[in-house]
């Protein structure tokens, strides 16, 4: 047997030794934040820290055929342990793309249509504004979220899926994205002999997105609007005697920028698309978000606010799993005020310090929330 192995090993070694393959490169990023403040116990920690591979090529008949591989180190697993597997949300991502005149198909672990369409309002301000959840790693009080915090569902997920995003024309990107399963991304393991029947993720999800940039008396803008619809969550967000309702999300948003100032907003509405059809008390999930940033040569500064709110219907209370003494009903909220500052050392160096002034509500007046601000900072270095 041994013999056989070495011998096609030889063989094949021979048979490839002609072929020109694609130019791969190779990157990462490396990443440490210090955190401390009111409430919260502060620390060193670090995020997105990871490394990738790309390569691409140009085939016969003149396309570009590419794919990336990206590994987040120590990701928080679904289970929010920290286990070493690898993060279900970006910019963890194993795809591949074919790149033609017309459009873009990406198939694999990669982003949906609406997350690559929308501008993000939320990570404007320096130190990742909310969207890099860098506070979020030292304050764990968020109530008013399915998952995902001040964005549509699913937002920045890594999920297996088939994406075309097409040319741009006159200004206007259209996107369209299928996703067989939301339970499959990158921080799930290979195997498609079944699908999950016991999951808190909603099923086949369809993701369709448009976006306009353009130019007026100077300023530049981008308006970006999107569409999430699919299946319904499985049994396990389920008490077996409803059915749970189907996923759909719409969200929104723009950017203006002139000159070093830059400003914008973001709303997102995921209705009730994680309640049931016989609650008693609907579920509802929204949210938005503002930003404004200006630009001194090396330096920018920023402030941002966001708040987002959460009622966890009839049948997702009684299943939840982190219970407070809030009823189904309840409004629950969390708003987030972003003061930020950052300084670009040039090299791929980036450093940044922002105060996350947070606060917390389960929508009953008998509870006294803890509302954390944390300061907090941190260094990068991209290669």
């Amino acid at each position: 047997m041994n013999k056989f192995l070495i011998t096609l090993a030889t063989l094949v070694a021979v048979a490839v030794s002609g072929v020109a393959y694609a130019e791969g490169k190779f990157g990462g990023l490396l990443q440490q934040i210090v955190g401390a403040g009111d409430d919260v116990d502060g620390g060193s920690t670090q995020k997105f820290t990871r490394f990738s591979f790309s390569a691409d090529t140009t085939v016969d008949n003149g396309w570009t055929i590419g794919g990336s591989f990206a590994v987040e180190y120590a990701a928080a697993s679904a289970g929010g342990t920290d286990d070493g597997r690898n993060s279900a949300y970006l910019p963890t991502a194993n795809s591949m793309y074919v790149q033609m005149d017309n459009m873009t198909v990406n198939i694999g672990m990669t982003a949906d249509a609406v997350t690559s369409a929308i501008p993000r309002i939320g990570a404007m301000v320096p130190g990742a504004g909310h969207d890099g959840g860098y506070a979020f790693l030292f304050d764990g009080g968020i109530l008013g979220s399915n998952g995902v915090t001040f964005a549509e569902a699913y937002y920045a997920k890594a999920a297996n899926r088939i994406d075309v995003d097409f040319a741009s024309i006159n200004g206007f990107s259209v996107g369209a994205t299928y996703t067989p399963g939301m339970e499959f991304s990158s921080g799930t393991g290979i195997s498609r002999s079944a699908h999950a029947t016991v999951t808190g993720s909603h099923g086949e999800t369809t993701h369709v997105a448009v976006s306009y940039s353009g130019e007026m008396e100077g300023m530049a803008y981008t308006i970006g609007v999107g569409a999430i619809n699919g299946n319904s969550q499985s049994q396990l967000a389920d008490d077996n005697t409803n059915t749970n309702n189907d996923l759909a999300s719409f969200t929104g948003a723009i950017r203006i920028d002139m000159g070093n100032l830059s400003m914008g907003a973001h709303i997102y509405d995921n209705g009730d698309s994680f309640g049931a059809s016989g609650d008693a008390q609907k579920a509802s999930d929204a949210g938005y978000t503002v930003s404004a940033t200006y630009a001194m040569g090396n330096i920018t500064v920023g402030i941002g606010y966001a708040h987002q709110e959460m009622v966890r219907g009839t049948r997702a209370q009684a299943n939840a799993t982190t219970l407070t003494s809030a009823a189904a009903g309840n409004v629950r909220e969390d708003s987030v005020t972003n003061i930020g500052i950052g300084y670009n050392m040039g090299g791929g160096v980036n450093t940044f310090v922002q105060l996350s002034s947070n606060e917390h509500s389960d929508g009953d007046h008998a509870t006294t929330e803890v509302d954390p601000q944390v300061l907090f900072a941190g260094i990068s270095l991209g290669f």
